[in-house]
Formats: structure tokens, C-alpha cells, sequence
């Protein structure tokens, strides 16, 4: 690979880096240089993610080297200040202490917001000269464990749970295998693994995936994992993830503010607390019953009926202080200081000081209750779970901050919907099943009201400093939209010594940015509070979007600016015909709100664009599809956005974060007021949508607003800087008119001049649009078939092919029947495929249709169908005369031709599950998911019901190859009885 000199560090690039990519480098090396911190912008398709991986890691591997050299000398007893012979003591001192601090070199942790994103950059180190270099990545139990039992607990906590439950009791031999394999040439191998090659890798040596990778960390050059492992304190505090000289890569951080204010927010219902109360009660039955002693004996009660009794009482007391706050405005809530929660919890006893043993006593109950649950009806402890992380999150802030908690927190109490409101207590209770009884009945049925008690951080600066109390050595920022630097920098309270705004990679003729003020006829494009709920708005919109739809080639992204503005423009297109236009132009998809309903949604999308249909993709900014997806080439020519993204104006949290930065802004600090926050929100959130159409160097698309707003000089200044540079000085609204003809010529252009892409090679997968925990489909495993382990179905398959070709001839000519001249009836053919030994042969027919003479241009135009002639009377077995045939021609049956090469289904998982997909109907494809999710961590049984659904959807012969391709997707135990099966056919 090209190497390159920047900021003094040779650079190792796939290809000789862009302008861009080399300052964007050089910023990063100088940010690990000199241990400061970095806010860097560079527009997506920049490079960006390939430019921080080699750059940070080419300056990691030139600190090694110079290590490498230090201890040379150091052998040599070469290095001035530690005298002595190379086996001195003080030489041996110096190597111990050096060893222990890892040489003074630093790791990097490069976090992001999902695993997806992690994923994707872990594929982009693959293609750099820095694979070779000791990598490993994080993921929850959810992701790892491949522990049967554990895995058939629902929700990511009962996992963590039962886990933590196997581990104690040493039942969990993937687990116990940990120690005596983690040194294993698969485990430690050169190649990069990411959470699904961590997954194989664990199967095959009997291991668990999500403690070996723990082991990995300590000698790791890079660690990926994401954002929530370091910025909250209990994830970090569970994963053990030590920060001391470490270099933190925060990528896709334009979230980073939220993400530090959630982290450090909590959470807690009276419903919770009363069903707190329930558990409690519960556990002291069982246990005052002796039922405990008859239950499996290895469950951990570390704890005694005194400590359940003390725990009650503490929650009754919660319960009461937290029924007593008065809540003047029922419909907003009632903002307290932050105070107000460490008062709630002091009238029930929770303290700093006692507060630690209460959460180990918390986290005892859960594991108890997870056992117990198998055996009885009884909840899994997750309000156990709530109140811990209530304790964990409140008492993190230490009693000597607590001046800057007060201004940072505020406590907002609101009024807690009742289950049973509008309906009768039988309804309720039939709802909600567990919800709608006992404690939580008989608050709802008193004066009392129940309330939602919320304790909101709204300085993320106050996480942010927690991090960087840790001692780390360089955090580095960066995204797409970071813009306006200087109020993100201000919010996070960093320092920070080296910040970049980069241009885009693209030229001006790749990118057509303008502003819609107008529709097609002259209606005001305005997405305000006053003007969307306007007919002839809506109307005008949806004629914007049709004329639009016809200009723009393959795919066309719309985004609303919420939910309910979208299923209101829906309704009213439907209602109007406009729906129907634009569907004659491009098939129209929504972005379902379902994670389960996302992925198929995405790949029915992808493929109306790969059978050149074109398609609109209309989704809500803020959403899945305007913060994750890759839209490159031609899923995305050309982006809509129909409004700003305001966040929701009387939102209480929303008001109070106003609140707080006019408080809290100053003439130094240089805060943002509550207004430009507001607005800034808005705007970020419609970069970030604008960001999924131009993805790399050669990509081209438009870029249209259709809101009015956009040209008012505050909103322009607030998107990226390579669109303003687009919109000129003073952008101002064009008519529709010139735009329709100005996208015309752009696309032509465009067409003419730029390259087009061919099939991309990497469709987003399935694995990327949302989370794998969450996609039943995500679970098929990619198996190497191993040499020889497919020789039964080779053989089944390849008598199958015999017995369906036993009817065809290759050739026939008059001259057989010369040449066939004195062939005595049932002798041995001397050709098994000529046309007189079918003649002579016992097959129902014969098949002319693979004829290949070449003088003849016609194929297929006859079959001979041969018919034994029926005797009332059967032959004597003696008899050795041959029955008499007829031979009727008939005209041919229509079929495909055999084609020479038997069709194979796809090698990739995703292309697999897509070429599915196209293949057959919703419902079959759900069943087919539902059914391989069960098989993975299933039995047997699991085995029969899925081999029933293959058989009832895959084998129909034009679907038989995908039957076929299913055989590598099985376990081992299985392909056997699978290719008996595959013979029957």
C-alpha cells in the first residue's frame, strides 16, 4: 500500500489519500502526539472512518517500534541513567515496571453508537496494512452467549442475569473453558474478528465468545465497542474497562451530548416501587412456607428473611414519600431541585453509606428470582433491576459534587397513567395479566395518584468530565454534523487543542442543493405548527414529490419531520389518488416503527432498486433510516427533506433544558441559549438525514428542502459546511419551474459523465439496519462446508439428475434407424442416449427437447409417448414373447430448458435471505425466520418443524436449489438425515 509522510508519522493508505483525508490525519496524529483532545468534521463519504483507523493506528505502530529499540538497549544495558550490567537488579527493575505500564503505550478504544457501526469499521481495517495488528471487540451476553439456556431468557437483563447465575454456580462449562483455551490459535489468530466471527470461533472450541473476548482486551492494540461501555459509569464499572493512557475515538459522535445527559438519567415509577413491594412479599412467603428448600439447591440465597424485612420497609417508606409529593400541574408535571430526589430516598433510608450493600442485596434478589421462576409463577426481579440502577446512577454523583449536581440535575415528577383508566379492574387485569393486581389496584383505587419520578441530567459536560477524570490520554471527536463546533465544545466542557470542518470529497457538479419555497401550483412549502395541518400544504407537497419522483433515477428518500407528520401526509395522499401516482412511478415504502417489520422493509427496497424499478423510501429523521443506512450509487439519488425536525416545543424535558442553558450561560463559556439549542436540534438532525445520499468519491445525488424556513440566514448557517458552500451566500427559494428543469439536466449530466457503479458487492446487510438481538433472521450461520462431509448428498443429488435426464435423447437423425438395423430387441445400446435404446428402454417417454442438432433450428417440437399394450389376461411366466408397443407422437409439453449448469443459491447469508425474500410470500418468510431462530438454540424437535416448513415452502422445483443451499446452514448431526430427505424428493 502507498505510504505517506503526515505530521511526521509514515501513513499506510489503500490508496494515495485526498487533500481532505490528509488534514484530517494530520490532526489526528498531532491529537495523539501531544495528548490533547480533537473536534473533527468531515462530511460522510469523506474517508473518514478508514482516515482515523490508519492514522491513529500508524502512529501506535511508530511508538511500538521506538519501544522495540528502547528495549534493545535496554538488554544491552545501553541506556544512559540505568548503569549496571544488563542482568543488574536495576536493570530488571526497569524492564518489571515497564512491562507493568505496557511500555508507557498507549491502547485505543474507537467507540460507536451500534454494533452495526462497529462492525463496519472493523470491515474497513480488514482492507488496510493494519490487520495484522491485535484487535478485539466488546458486545453484550445478548450478542455472545451461546449458552442454550441463557439464550431462551427474553430481554437482554434476564440474560445478564442468568449468566451472572451460571457463572457463580459453576454451571456454565463454556464459561469454565475460558482459562484453559483463551491462548487458542483460533481465539488469538491474525485475523480480525467481529461479534459474529467471535460467535463461530466460540462454538467451535466450546467456549464462551463474551468472556473470551474480555480476555483479549489486556494485550489488544485497538478495542471497539460501544459508546454506553464507557460513558456510563455502570457499564464501565461491569465490563472492567481501565482508561488510564488510553486513546478514546468517540466516532458518529454528533449524539454525544444526549448520550452523556441519558447515561447520567434515571427513572423511577410508583408502580415500580409497588411492585417492588409485591416481589419482596413474595420471597418472604416462599420463604417463611419452607417452599425455598424444595427448590433446586444450587440457587444463591445470600441473604436472610431479616434482610427481606429491612428492604420492605424501606420501600413502603419510598412508596410514601414518594406518594406525598404534590404535583400542582397534573397535565405538565412539577419541577423540583435536584436535591428533591436525595430527599425522597433519604426518608427511606437509602444513604452513601449504606447504599452499596442494598445493591448487592438487589442484584442477590434477582438471581434468586430467576431461579425460582422456573419453578413457580413469580416475576424475574426486574424491578429489582430498575431500583438498582436507580441507587447506582443517583449515588454516583459523591457528596464533595454535589454543588455542581444541583446544577446540573433537576427532579421532574409527573402523573403516572393509570393501567385501569376508562375500563373495569377484570378488563385491566386481563390486559395487563401481573400488572393489574394486588398493591398497584389498591393505589389506583385510593385518593392516592401514582407518579413517574424523573432524575434528568441536562449538563453533558458532567459526564464528559467523568470520562476524562480517568486519565485518559487523547479523546478524540468526530462525525459527519458536528457543526457549530464551538457550542459542542463549550455543552462537553472539554479542552480541546485541535478541531477541523472539512469540505466534502465531491465536486460542485456531483451535488444539486436547492430550496423548494413553492410547489408545483404556487403553494407555500411551510412546515410549521400553523401551516401543517393545511390541506392545500399537504396537497402541495405530495405534487412536489410526484413531479420529483419522475425526474430522479432508481432511489428517492423522503423525511418528515415526525411520525404523526407523516401518517398525516399518508392519509391525505391516500385519500386523494396522489398515493397511487406516485406508486405508478416508484414503488413507495414507509419506515415501520417495528424492528421486526425493519428488515424486511429494507430489503424489499433495496431490491426494487436492483430490479430497476426505482423506489421511495419515506422515513422520519431522527430515525433508524436517517441515522445508520447507507444509501450509496443508486439507492439514493436524490434526498427530500419536508420540514425541520423541531423537538417537541412543550415537552417538559425539552423545556427544561431551555431552562437551563440561559441559566447557565455566560459571556466565557459561550453556551448556546435555549432558542439556538432548539433550533441547532432541528437542524443536526436534517445533516444527518441529508448525509445517507452522497456515500464516496465517485457518488452523485440532489439534495432538495422543501421548506421555506431553510433560506432565513440563522438556519443556513447551521448546516454542514460543505452544503452551504452549495447554497451560495444568499440562498434564497427557487420557483418550481427551473427547478424541475435544472434536476433534469443535472441527472443527464450526471449519467453522461460520472461513472456508474456496478452491482455493489456489499448491499447493507441484514445485520446492519438494526439491532442482531432483534433480527430472528440475523441468526443463519455461515458454515464452511468441510471437504468430503457431503459425499451422501452429492450422490443423492447427482442419481436425482439421472433419473430426471432418463427420458432425454441429445441427437437424432433418420440415419438412426439405418444404423439400428438388425439390433436385436433388448441387446445392449451402444449409446444409453441415443434414440433407439430409449426405444428399447422402460420409460414412459421420450424427450426430444435436448436435441442439439445444429442444421435444425427448431427444439422442442415433438415427444414420443410409448404405451404397452393392456391384455385382460396376465402372460404365463414362461412366455418369452415380448409384449407389442405403440408409439403415438404428441405435441410437446412446455418446459424450461435444462440448463447445463444446475443453479446454486447464493454463498452470502444476506444475498440467501434476499434472494428468499424475493421468492416467496411474507407469511412463509416469517415462518421460515421464526423456525431457524428456534432450530439455532433449539432440539430435535426443532429440527422436525423446521425441516417441515423447508419442505412446505422450498420444494417446488423452481425453488429447489434454495432447498439444496439450505444444507450448509444445519448443524452437523443433521445434514445426513437432511440429504436422505433431499433423495425422497
Amino acid at each position: 500500500m502507498p505510504e505517506s509522510l503526515i505530521a511526521g508519522i509514515p501513513v499506510h493508505f489503500p490508496f494515495e489519500p485526498y487533500p481532505v483525508q490528509r488534514a484530517y490525519m494530520e490532526k489526528v496524529i498531532q491529537c495523539l502526539r501531544d495528548g490533547t483532545n480533537g473536534v473533527l468534521e468531515s462530511p460522510t463519504g469523506t474517508g473518514k472512518t478508514l482516515s482515523l483507523l490508519c492514522s491513529s493506528l500508524a502512529w501506535l505502530r511508530t511508538r511500538q517500534s521506538e519501544q522495540q529499540q528502547q528495549m534493545t538497549k535496554l538488554e544491552k544495558g545501553d541506556l544512559p541513567g540505568l548503569g549496571g550490567a544488563p542482568g543488574s537488579e536495576l536493570s530488571e527493575l526497569a524492564k518489571t515496571v515497564g512491562k507493568a505500564n505496557n511500555w508507557g503505550i498507549p491502547k485505543v478504544i474507537y467507540a460507536s453508537r451500534t454494533h452495526s457501526q462497529l462492525t463496519q469499521a472493523m470491515r474497513e481495517l480488514k482492507r488496510t496494512a493494519y490487520s495484522n495488528m491485535r484487535s478485539v471487540v466488546l458486545g453484550s451476553r445478548d450478542q455472545l452467549c451461546i449458552h442454550p439456556e441463557v439464550m431462551r431468557e427474553q430481554g437482554n437483563a434476564n440474560k445478564t442475569n442468568m449468566c451472572k447465575l451460571r457463572v457463580h454456580s459453576k454451571t456454565c462449562s463454556f464459561q469454565a473453558r475460558v482459562e484453559s483455551r483463551k491462548d487458542h490459535p483460533d481465539l488469538r489468530g491474525p485475523t480480525i474478528m467481529d461479534i459474529e466471527d467471535l460467535v463461530k470461533v466460540g462454538q467451535r472450541l466450546k467456549i464462551c465468545p463474551y468472556f473470551a473476548s474480555r480476555e483479549l482486551v489486556a494485550q489488544a492494540d485497538i478495542t471497539f465497542m460501544p459508546y454506553n461501555y464507557l460513558l456510563d459509569p455502570k457499564a464501565r464499572k461491569a465490563n472492567k474497562i481501565e482508561l488510564g493512557n488510553t486513546i478514546v475515538i468517540l466516532d458518529e459522535a454528533h449524539n454525544i451530548e444526549k448520550i452523556c445527559e441519558e447515561s447520567a438519567s434515571v427513572q423511577i415509577k410508583s408502580s415500580d416501587v409497588a411492585m417492588a413491594i409485591e416481589d419482596v412479599t413474595h420471597v418472604m412467603k416462599v420463604f417463611a412456607s419452607g417452599e425455598s428448600q424444595d427448590m433446586a439447591g444450587d440457587e444463591p440465597k445470600d441473604f436472610t428473611l431479616d434482610d427481606l424485612t429491612l428492604l420492605k420497609e424501606m420501600l413502603l417508606e419510598l412508596e410514601k414519600a414518594i406518594d406525598a409529593v404534590v404535583v400542582e400541574n397534573p397535565l405538565e408535571g412539577t419541577t423540583f431541585p435536584a436535591s428533591m430526589m436525595y430527599e425522597l430516598l433519604g426518608k427511606a433510608n437509602f444513604t452513601y453509606g449504606n447504599v452499596a450493600t442494598i445493591v448487592a442485596l438487589l442484584d442477590k434478589l434477582v438471581q434468586y428470582l430467576l431461579v425460582a421462576s422456573q419453578q413457580m409463577s413469580i416475576r424475574k426481579g426486574g424491578t429489582f433491576m430498575m431500583l438498582s440502577d436507580l441507587l447506582t446512577i443517583v449515588f454516583a454523583n459523591k457528596a464533595d459534587v454535589m454543588t455542581k449536581v444541583h446544577a446540573s440535575f433537576k427532579v421532574h415528577v409527573q402523573v403516572e397513567e393509570s393501567k385501569q383508566q376508562g375500563q373495569g379492574k377484570q378488563q385491566a387485569a386481563n390486559k395487563q395479566g401481573w400488572l393489574g393486581k394486588g398493591t398497584i389496584a389498591a393505589a389506583s383505587s385510593s385518593s392516592k395518584v401514582a407518579k413517574i419520578v424523573n432524575f434528568w441530567c441536562f449538563n453533558p459536560g458532567f459526564g464528559m468530565e467523568q470520562l476524562l477524570n480517568t486519565q485518559v490520554r487523547s479523546v478524540i471527536l468526530t462525525s459527519g454534523t458536528l457543526a457549530p463546533l464551538k457550542p459542542l465544545i463549550a455543552e462537553l466542557a472539554i479542552p480541546v487543542a485541535q478541531h477541523l470542518e472539512n469540505p466534502h470529497i465531491v465536486d460542485q457538479s456531483q451535488v444539486y442543493v436547492k430550496i423548494i419555497g413553492t410547489g408545483p401550483d404556487r403553494q407555500q412549502l411551510i412546515s410549521n405548527y400553523t401551516n401543517r395541518d393545511n390541506p392545500k400544504y399537504i396537497s402541495s407537497l405530495g405534487q412536489t414529490i410526484l413531479n420529483v419522483s419522475r425526474i430522479v433515477p432508481d432511489g428517492l428518500l423522503v423525511f418528515f419531520p415526525s411520525y404523526p407528520m407523516l401518517n398525516k401526509c399518508v392519509d391525505a395522499w391516500q385519500a386523494s389518488g396522489l398515493w397511487a401516482d406516485i406508486s405508478a412511478k416508484k414503488p413507495i415504502f414507509l419506515e415501520p416503527r417495528s424492528k421486526d417489520q425493519f428488515t424486511s422493509t429494507m430489503e424489499e427496497f433495496y431490491q426494487a432498486i436492483r430490479d430497476s424499478k426505482g423506489a421511495v423510501f419515506m422515513a422520519v429523521c431522527r430515525g433508524k433510516v436517517s441515522e445508520g443506512l447507507d444509501f450509496a450509487d443508486r439507492n439514493g439519488r436524490a434526498v427530500i427533506i419536508t420540514g425541520l425536525p423541531y423537538p417537541p416545543l412543550k415537552d417538559p424535558k425539552v423545556i427544561l433544558k431551555r431552562r437551563y442553558l440561559e441559566a447557565n450561560r455566560t459571556r466565557e463559556n459561550q453556551l448556546l441559549s435555549g432558542q439556538e439549542w432548539y433550533n441547532l436540534d432541528a437542524t443536526r438532525a436534517v445533516n444527518q438525514a441529508i448525509g445517507r445520499v452522497i456515500r464516496h468519491r465517485n457518488d452523485y445525488g440532489a439534495i432538495l428542502l422543501c421548506d421555506s424556513r431553510f433560506k432565513d440566514a440563522s438556519q443556513v448557517q447551521q448546516l454542514s459546511k460543505w452544503i452551504r458552500g452549495h447554497l451560495g451566500d444568499r440562498p434564497q427559494c427557487s420557483p418550481f419551474g427551473p427547478i424541475v428543469r435544472e434536476l433534469r439536466q443535472f441527472f443527464k449530466n450526471a449519467e453522461a459523465n460520472m461513472k456508474q457503479p456496478d452491482e455493489r458487492e456489499s448491499e447493507p446487510p441484514l445485520e446492519t439496519v438494526c439491532k442482531t438481538e432483534d433480527e430472528p433472521l440475523a441468526a443463519i450461520p455461515k458454515i464452511k462446508r468441510e471437504p468430503g462431509s457431503n459425499a451422501t448428498f452429492k450422490a443423492a443429488n447427482e442419481k436425482a439428475m439421472q433419473v430426471e435426464m432418463a427420458n432425454s435423447i441429445r441427437t437424432w437423425s433418420p440415419a438412426d434407424y439405418a444404423s439400428a438395423a438388425g439390433h436385436k430387441l433388448g441387446g445392449a445400446a451402444p449409446n444409453a442416449m441415443d434414440f433407439m435404446s430409449r426405444l428399447d428402454s422402460n420409460v414412459s417417454s421420450i424427450d426430444f427437447n435436448c436435441c442439439t442438432d445444429s442444421k435444425s433450428n427448431s427444439s422442442g417440437l415433438v415427444k414420443i409417448h410409448k404405451r404397452e399394450r393392456s391384455s385382460p389376461t396376465p402372460p404365463e411366466t414362461g412366455n418369452s414373447q415380448v409384449a407389442k408397443k405403440r408409439y403415438k407422437l404428441v405435441e410437446n409439453i412446455k418446459q424450461e430448458p435444462i440448463s447445463s449448469q444446475v443453479k446454486e443459491a447464493p454463498e452470502s447469508r444476506a444475498d440467501f435471505l434476499r434472494e428468499l425474500r424475493s421468492l416467496v410470500n411474507q407469511d412463509e418468510f416469517r415462518r421460515f425466520g421464526k423456525a431457524l431462530l428456534e432450530y439455532k438454540s433449539g432440539t430435535d424437535e426443532s429440527f422436525q418443524a423446521l425441516m417441515s416448513v423447508l419442505w412446505e415452502v422450498l420444494a417446488a422445483p423452481k425453488m429447489r436449489y434454495m432447498l439444496v443451499g439450505m444444507r450448509k446452514y444445519l448443524k452437523s448431526e443433521h445434514k445426513s438425515d437432511f440429504d436422505q430427505r433431499l433423495a425422497k424428493l
